[in-house]
């Protein structure tokens, strides 16, 4: 999955090769100009392969269905014969990276990404899936250029998932604005896009604009199915408005639907401190009381 960003370095070697096959094929023009002949086999040469290619991609469909459907061994032995019938199917090699990816090979999934790149850098989706592939290995710098030359492709069809994932870099990066930025951007692109609604949420709860936080998360919620990290920030959000109906139902969810998860472990001690600050205001409230007694006893 690529964008059309180059570095400076690789454009100057684009350039080179570009020149380069230009050069060759005028060369190789001029060389078969008045010949018959060599025009036919040429043309064969190429007709072959067109048909090579045109199997290899034909067996690299077939083995991204069956990945789709989990069946790994039948995936493999279809991208193995695109690969027979041309060795450069950078979709492919894509496919083999998935498939390795899945088996914890990363060393052989790297190779084969790497391999598609290469031979056709222009493939968004790789770069895309080899950007998810790096943020996975927690290497954050590699994979946010990855996606930046991804996102650089404006007709790619899930270019908001690939804003997205920016967004899920810078925030491991400490760049808030340029996560922030990322995600409201990918929410323009997609507005049903569920992951930047809650990201958002999030992050203006903790700025204390509460009732944007509200709207954001209600979007989320229409959008995605209940999350863990979701229902927390709605107990919290529930609590600020002081809506205590809104609390318990929001509290109870998420207890009920995921009660061995971090957020609930967090609602817990939540709840612990919110009824330690209820027992001392109830203790100030009490002392006040005391005092006020002994200060009308004196004479």
């Amino acid at each position: 999955m690529t964008g059309q960003r180059v570095t400076s370095f690789s454009l100057a070697i684009a350039m080179v090769l570009c020149a380069a096959c230009t050069v060759t094929e005028m060369d190789y023009t001029k060389t078969i100009g008045s010949s018959s002949g060599s025009e036919k086999s040429a043309k064969r040469h190429d007709k072959k392969r067109d048909k090579q290619e045109e199997a290899a991609e034909n067996y690299v469909q077939l083995g991204l269905g069956y990945l789709r459907r989990g069946d790994r061994q039948r995936s493999r032995a279809n991208l193995m014969k695109a690969l027979e019938r041309d060795e450069t199917s950078a979709s492919a090699h894509n496919g083999l990276a998935l498939i390795f990816q899945l088996e914890d090979e990363n060393a052989l999934a790297e190779e084969h990404f790497k391999k598609a790149i290469n031979f056709e850098p222009e493939l968004t989706r790789v770069r895309s899936n080899y950007g998810v592939f790096l943020f996975r290995q927690q290497r954050y710098e590699d994979a946010e250029q990855q996606f930046l030359i991804a996102a650089e492709d404006i007709n790619y069809p899930r270019r908001a998932n690939v804003l997205f994932n920016i967004g899920q870099i810078a925030k491991q990066l400490k760049k808030p604005d340029e996560a922030q930025e990322a995600w409201e951007k990918a929410i323009k692109l997609n507005p049903d896009l569920s992951g930047p609604f809650l990201e958002l949420a999030d992050v203006y709860f903790k700025s204390g604009d509460y009732p944007k936080a509200k709207r954001y998360l209600e979007r989320y919620e229409t959008l995605s199915k209940p999350s863990p990290r979701a229902l927390w920030l709605a107990v919290r959000l529930e609590h600020v408005f002081g809506n205590k109906n809104g609390v318990a139902s929001k509290a109870l969810a998420l207890r009920n639907m995921f009660p061995y998860s971090k957020e609930t472990l967090e609602y817990k001690e939540w709840l612990i401190a919110q009824k330690k600050d209820i027992g001392s205001l109830s203790t100030d409230a009490g002392d006040t009381l005391e005092y006020k007694k002994d200060v009308s006893k004196i004479p």
